[in-house]
């Protein structure tokens, strides 16, 4: 059975910019993943890619796109995008795929597998 993948705009875009094993590579890891996206993560790729500077607005562009092909998952709950990320993974049993510091620190404290860059390559935390 897959371990559903919730993948945040950081590693949307990171997924799009850079060229990678892409899932392979995390599967080495964590074994067979589905990746999902909330659809508060949509929302957020919209808002950077209709106000963002014309380089970042572009990969978010293909962000969005690319989540396009994903199962998305209704948005849970009030607060930010990292607490809606948060707050799902811990009531799913999801692993993360993010970038963003701040959120794999909250993710970790909180016991969520977080697949994330190390150097360049990607890693599994917690797992």
């Amino acid at each position: 059975m897959a371990v559903d993948l919730l993948l945040d705009s950081s590693f949307l875009i990171f997924l799009v910019e850079t060229p990678s094993g892409g899932f392979t590579e995390i599967e080495d890891k964590i074994g067979k993943v589905e990746p999902i996206v909330l659809t508060s993560v949509i929302k957020e790729l919209r808002r950077i890619a209709d106000r963002a500077a014309a380089k970042r607005a572009k990969a978010a562009s293909r962000a969005l796109d690319y989540a396009s092909g994903l199962r998305r998952v209704p948005q849970t709950g009030s607060g930010s995008v990292d607490d809606q990320i948060l707050l799902y993974a811990k009531s799913s049993g999801a692993a993360v795929a993010t970038l963003d510091t701040e959120l794999r620190r909250r993710l970790r404290a909180a016991g969520v597998v977080v697949v994330t860059l190390s150097g360049n390559r990607l890693v599994a935390e917690g797992r």
